[in-house]
């Protein structure tokens, strides 16, 4: 692989990357509160094959989405132009990765035939994870090859353009979930070392991350940053806002969103410092993101 070959390949990573993370915490968290997973887990037999909802990977898993990501860039990579050049290339992606990757597992995995001939899971389990594991492919699949793809009339690049614009601030928005959780992660270890000497992450305050009114206050932000990202990135191309303004902007937008809403929803509100700690990666994560992804009218 040559050097163009490889900033060609890194750019189609990237967008597989968030739009494989964006899809995945998106119908991750929808489908968990319909179906209650966490009380699933509970169950007997499903305990015995997951760890519990409570474990400290359920936190740890988004932040491991982009590996994932680059993983299915580096095995869709050698497809890319054929699927490209397919009128429905996007359909055929999708069909490889369901009967590949979520029927034909080589190993006995939930929702396969494997899974259901050689494990105890009841059955009921495994339709009940195909909803969210095929419609998360599917826009995986779908959004991948629509943004991938060139358009070749002026409608149809300007329509590509609104849409682009639209995933670009969804993807930064889902991004931002990870600076949440890693701003959470370390005060709650920071915690931990002052109050005991270990660093030790309490499953009650894992478990309550689970509750839906923890959850809604990420999804209230997110709906917040994606948003604000597709005119503030417009801004920034256009020369009208600087990097430093968007970061204090967004710096106070993901501070004060999780402080006000536990202060009035969840009371008690947390503490400056880990109000401040919570909002300080998100605002790091959008910013880089709008420098990387809008590129500067000059």
């Amino acid at each position: 692989m040559n050097k163009k070959e490889l900033i060609e390949f890194l750019h189609f990573a990237f967008k597989v990357i968030i739009v494989h993370f964006a899809t995945y915490l998106i119908f991750g968290m929808i489908f968990s509160n319909i179906f209650n997973y966490k009380a699933v887990f509970e169950m007997d037999i499903i305990k015995d094959f997951y760890i519990p909802y409570e474990s400290h990977n359920i936190i740890l898993g988004p932040l491991l989405q982009p590996v994932r990501g680059l993983l299915f860039a580096f095995a869709i990579w050698p497809l890319r132009d054929f699927l490209k050049k397919k009128k429905n290339g996007w359909l055929t992606l999708w069909l490889l990765i369901v009967m590949l990757g979520i029927f034909s597992t080589p190993g006995a995995a939930p929702s396969s035939i494997e899974g259901i001939l050689y494990t105890k899971i009841p059955l009921w389990f495994h339709l009940m994870g195909l909803p969210e594991i095929l419609l998360q492919t599917l826009a995986f699949s779908f959004i991948l090859l629509f943004w991938d793809k060139k358009p070749s009339t002026a409608s149809e690049i300007k329509v590509r353009k609104i849409i682009y614009e639209i995933v670009n601030a969804v993807s930064t928005a889902c991004f931002a979930y990870i600076g949440y959780a890693v701003g959470a992660l370390l005060m709650l270890l920071f915690s931990s070392l002052a109050t005991t000497g270990q660093a030790a992450i309490d499953p009650d305050v894992v478990s309550a991350g689970s509750d839906f009114k923890i959850q809604f206050m990420f999804i209230l932000a997110f709906i917040i940053n994606a948003a604000t990202v597709y005119f503030i990135g417009k801004k920034y191309s256009m020369g009208k806002m600087k990097l430093w303004k968007i970061f204090i902007f967004y710096f106070i937008i993901d501070t004060l969103v999780p402080w006000i809403y536990q202060i009035f929803i969840t009371p008690p509100g947390p503490s400056v410092i880990f109000a401040l700690m919570l909002g300080l990666f998100p605002s790091l994560i959008i910013t880089l993101s709008i420098k990387l992804n809008y590129k500067r009218i000059k």
